[in-house]
């Protein structure tokens, strides 16, 4: 036996290149799995920018204008009072301060209510809200439509007996702000049914929120290096 064979002997069990490599250490946790209850639940619109292009997103807005519309006109006409206090006779019985009154505060609410919708879908917060949100907001939402429907006949009425009291005496300052007020109303009306009937029509599926998605992608590449089973 050689010189060299004893200094190098060899070895008992030689390395096989079969043989299975630790996996690499990983200083960051594993991403969350897409299974997370917390990241995926069934939603009724599609959600982030693409929700402003979808039929939910174009009557938000359509919503939201015409609010903006029923506020403005609504507040210029600021003369109810006078009109209820008119000497003058109408034969139409409501009050018109009242009814003024009524429109500003419900479109103020669905103003709100719309806004928060959008940025809620847009942004994808609608994601850390339970299930049973979305049925409560759309029933919320066709309460308000039935409520636009009340005040824009009330608005209606309203304009007549402006026009039966102050417009008969020459002093009415705001000709058809009422009448626009309950033109919008409608308008909010019919966009708040249609929007929300769409919803309550439509059945949930499953979607993912998407920074879950990107998870899954980190989450898999991880798992193939490390050995983890798949989720």
């Amino acid at each position: 036996m050689s010189t060299s064979d004893l200094r190098y002997p060899a070895e008992p069990n030689p390395p096989s290149s079969s043989k299975v490599q630790d996996a690499p250490y990983y200083s960051t946790p594993l991403p969350v799995p897409p299974n997370d209850l917390q990241n995926v639940r069934p939603t009724r619109c599609v959600t982030g920018l693409r929700f402003l292009t979808t039929i939910h997103g174009i009557l938000n807005i359509v919503i939201f204008v015409a609010l903006i519309c029923v506020i403005v006109s609504a507040g210029v006409a600021d003369d109810g009072k006078t009109i209820d206090n008119s000497d003058i006779e109408s034969s139409t019985r409501v009050s018109a301060f009242h009814t003024r009154n009524a429109v500003l505060l419900f479109s103020a609410v669905g103003l709100f209510f719309i806004v928060l919708d959008t940025i809620l879908h847009v942004s994808r917060l609608v994601y850390r809200f339970p299930a049973i949100y979305d049925l409560a907001f759309i029933i919320v939402m066709l309460v308000l439509a039935v409520v636009y429907l009340i005040l824009g006949c009330c608005a209606a009425v309203w304009e007549q007996k402006a026009r039966d009291t102050l417009g008969v005496a020459g002093a009415l300052q705001h000709k058809g702000a009422a009448a626009s007020t309950a033109f919008f109303l409608f308008v909010a009306m019919v966009a708040t049914a249609i929007d929300f009937g769409l919803r309550l029509a439509i059945k949930p599926q499953q979607r993912y929120n998407p920074s879950s998605v990107i998870n899954k992608g980190a989450y898999d590449a991880h798992a193939d290096s490390a050995g983890t089973p798949r989720f």
